[in-house]
């Protein structure tokens, strides 16, 4: 992104960055991290940082981050936010099943979604996605990779980007 004029861009990279720098930590310990491409920015935040365990209660510590975040997100102008949930694709024989997988993908993603609305973001930009384990981004074959893959992704699009979808809420709960 290096030259970038375009105001759009210059905002993604400016979040961005201020989220590097208040998170610094989570950055370091690889809780979070952040992937610009041309018209949004992905927050990827670890199951570890957010939630109590495996279920979708968000600690407190992760409320504040939460909160934080949807400050700066109310500074911006963003066409839209979507929340997206995700769980790993466990090994063992007493793993969840698909639709347990796909339920507490949805609880963590509307919980999320529920801290960022009540921390002022705006709730008509707010789209709510869940996966299941259905878009890992490591391998499952490893306790490292599933850990990966239980995450919440926070994508922010600018609002120079096209095309919107005028959605409010939209379901993503096919495999």
């Amino acid at each position: 992104m290096i030259g970038c004029t375009d105001r759009a861009d210059q905002q993604l990279i400016q979040v961005q960055e201020h989220l590097e720098h208040v998170f610094g930590m989570a950055f370091l310990n690889r809780d979070m991290k952040t992937q610009l491409a041309r018209d949004h920015l992905t927050i990827v935040i670890t199951e570890r940082l957010l939630f109590v365990g495996e279920g979708h209660e968000i600690r407190p510590d992760g409320k504040k981050v939460l909160k934080q975040m949807a400050g700066l997100f109310g500074e911006a102008s963003f066409r839209e936010i979507r929340v997206a949930g995700h769980v790993d694709k466990a090994v063992s024989d007493q793993s969840l099943t698909y639709f347990e997988k796909l339920e507490l993908s949805k609880a963590r993603a509307m919980q999320t979604g529920r801290v960022l609305k009540e921390n002022g973001l705006n709730s008509q930009n707010v789209i709510i996605e869940w996966y299941g384990d259905i878009r890992p981004i490591a391998s499952n074959e490893t306790a490292q990779g599933r850990q990966m893959n239980r995450r919440v992704e926070i994508v922010v699009y600018s609002e120079d980007s096209g095309n919107s979808s005028g959605s409010i809420a939209t379901v993503a709960d096919k495999p």
